[in-house]
């Protein structure tokens, strides 16, 4: 394997003998009588083929993902979501008690969970505010990338909960400036909903770059738990699927429903779907910039948007009497105030504006 990846490993890693389940010892074929994984031989009506373990990384999976995601097969580790490879990768990576990992508060919480959890620790390098807009902190990121307890810097863009994109070019340059210390965990969770879409296919330049993606928001299916990491390491690559992840971590359902909406014919309708969704994010967004308990609405490039009201908790509370349920950022640092918003249906949407207008009126 390459530097970084290799060098920036727990050193264990390198030796560890990684379990070989019955399902990696060889290729399925239907003809083929198998004996050697403890399964009850007898499906049951209506579930034929769940008595049979899954493959671990099955290679139609993988060929689809590499088609979708416009990189090689031996690129992907295929995942349950996005959030089994955060776990994965700061378990590869950080050392109990001695490492630790970067991210850009306010981001996605889980990065920071998962890090206490190994333990390791987590070097805060919050986000520039400004009245428009958070930007990223490229200078302070690449100084604490830099230090030696260092082994991850997690960037979220589209940003959650901030709701913009960062330029791609600033997360190159952190890559570029980081190359020989330490491991940038691009995760692109709302990517399909960018104007500058995906860094993937620069994973080639970038050697200390993995990017993770999934079918959770996009594609309408957070309920297979279905994700990817990506990056151009291909033997960093085997060696996350043969010794970081469990004997069998795809259910079979997952596989088959991940299969199915990665089909042209559902891929069309995903991507209708998108654009209904930002249609109607931008619907809301001009709603509340003309709401009279309105402070700042703040750019959006995904699925949501952020916004700062006069009486977040008020109107937070106000919704939830009424059934239809916010996200509450209002007492965080750097989001005081504000109150994280998904798009919904238009029927949904209707439905939140009508509580506004009512809110406003009564203030």
């Amino acid at each position: 394997m390459t530097a970084p990846l290799t060098r920036l490993l727990r050193r264990h890693y390198i030796d560890l003998q990684g379990y070989v389940s019955a399902g990696m010892e060889v290729k399925k074929d239907e003809s083929t009588v198998f004996m050697n994984a403890n399964e009850n031989p007898f499906s049951l009506p209506g579930l034929e083929g769940f008595n049979r373990y899954p493959e671990p990384q099955p290679v139609a999976l993988l060929n689809a993902y590499a088609k979708l995601y416009g990189v090689e097969a031996d690129n992907i580790v295929a995942t349950r979501g996005a959030d089994e490879a955060i776990v994965v990768l700061t378990k590869l990576f950080c050392e109990p008690h001695k490492d630790a990992i970067v991210i850009h508060p306010p981001t996605f919480g889980m990065y920071q969970v998962d890090a206490r959890a190994m333990p390791a620790n987590v070097v805060d390098v919050p986000l520039k505010k400004n009245n428009d807009a958070y930007a990223l902190d490229v200078d302070g990121m690449i100084a604490a990338a830099k230090k030696p307890a260092t082994k991850l810097v997690f960037i979220c863009n589209p940003n959650n909960p901030t709701a913009n994109s960062f330029p791609h070019t600033d997360i190159e340059k952190i890559c570029r400036e980081t190359k020989d210390d330490a491991v940038i965990l691009l995760d692109e969770t709302y990517a399909e909903f960018t104007v500058q879409g995906s860094l993937a296919g620069k994973l080639a330049q970038y050697p200390n770059l993995i990017i993770l993606r999934t079918l959770s928001k996009s594609y309408s299916m957070a309920g297979i738990r279905m994700g990817t990491m990506l990056c151009d390491d291909k033997d960093f690559i085997k060696l996350a699927r043969s010794k970081a992840l469990d004997a069998y971590p795809l259910p079979r359902a997952s596989i088959e429903a991940a299969l199915k909406v990665m089909t042209p014919e559902l891929q069309a309708q995903a991507k209708k779907n998108i654009q209904i969704l930002l249609s109607e994010r931008d619907r809301l967004i001009a709603a509340f910039k003309k709401s009279p308990i309105t402070i700042h609405v703040y750019p959006s490039d995904t699925n949501f948007f952020l916004v700062e009201l006069k009486d977040a908790k008020g109107f937070l509370e106000y919704c939830a009497m009424q059934k239809i349920i916010l996200r509450d950022f209002s007492t965080k640092p750097l989001t005081e105030n504000c109150l994280r918003i998904s798009v919904g249906t238009p029927e949904q949407n209707d439905q939140l504006l009508a509580l506004l207008d009512k809110f406003g009126g009564d203030q």
